[in-house]
Order: structure tokens, then C-alpha cells, then sequence
């Protein structure tokens, strides 16, 4: 997309590979408007909008809630920099646990009969989602 440019809502769903029907939810729940409208009330999108929307899919990788993600969008301190390094940093720790389990399952297969649970932790993340709030 080129700066200045703006994409109508099928454009933006197919670019994003979400659906029509999610951005008009997050429209109705005040998550993410177009910055603009057509005559005719078609939704424009830009590239800032664009942003906000890649934010929230960032957001909802790590499992936030819609609710979440609005709050914390809408707060006047966020910083998007601030907050592409901490998802940096949970998507390294969810990397790192799904490899762990990667891993016990293998170990499993090939009849290692040592339970672990420890690779179901999920602790370290919750921590920095609760930190978030």
C-alpha cells in the first residue's frame, strides 16, 4: 500500500486475510474505524488503519481479548514501538514453549515413559500479558 492511498473493506479483508464480517465488527465495537467513508458509505482504510489492524492481530496471537486490545489501543500512553518489542518477546516465549512441547511429544513417541508437565507452562507469558494491563 502507498502512503496516501486508502482500500475499501474487500481489498483490506483480502490483503489481511481476515474477514469482511471482523471488520465490520471492529467497527461496531469501536476497535478500529476507517478514517474514512465514501458518499455512499463505503469504508476507507489507510495505511495508518492498516497499522492499528496489524496490531490487533498481533494482540490476538498472544490471545488477548478483543477488550483487551481496545483498552490498551485507546490508551492515550500507548506506543506502538513500546509494544512491538513486548510482542517480540511473547511470540520468543510462545516460539520456545511450543518447542519444548515439540519435543515431548517426540519424546513420548518414542516411549520415553518420563512424564513432564512442565512444558505446558504458560506462566512467563501470562506474566508479561498481566504486566500489559
Amino acid at each position: 500500500m502507498v502512503a496516501g492511498e486508502k482500500m475499501k473493506i474487500n481489498e483490506v479483508a483480502k490483503f489481511a486475510n481476515i474477514s469482511r464480517r471482523t471488520l465490520h465488527y471492529y467497527d461496531k465495537i469501536g476497535l478500529l474505524h476507517p478514517s474514512t467513508r465514501t458518499k455512499t458509505g463505503y469504508r476507507l482504510y489507510t495505511q495508518d488503519d492498516l497499522k492499528i489492524l496489524q496490531q490487533i492481530m498481533f494482540f490476538k496471537e498472544l490471545d488477548f481479548s478483543l477488550n483487551d486490545i481496545k483498552a490498551i489501543i485507546k490508551n492515550p500512553n500507548f506506543r506502538r514501538d513500546i509494544t512491538m518489542k513486548k510482542h517480540r518477546e511473547m511470540l520468543l516465549l510462545k516460539k520456545n514453549r511450543l518447542e519444548s512441547l515439540i519435543c515431548l511429544i517426540d519424546k513420548t513417541l518414542n516411549k520415553n515413559n518420563k512424564l513432564s508437565f512442565k512444558e505446558f507452562d504458560m506462566s512467563e507469558i501470562n506474566d508479561i500479558k498481566i504486566k500489559r494491563k
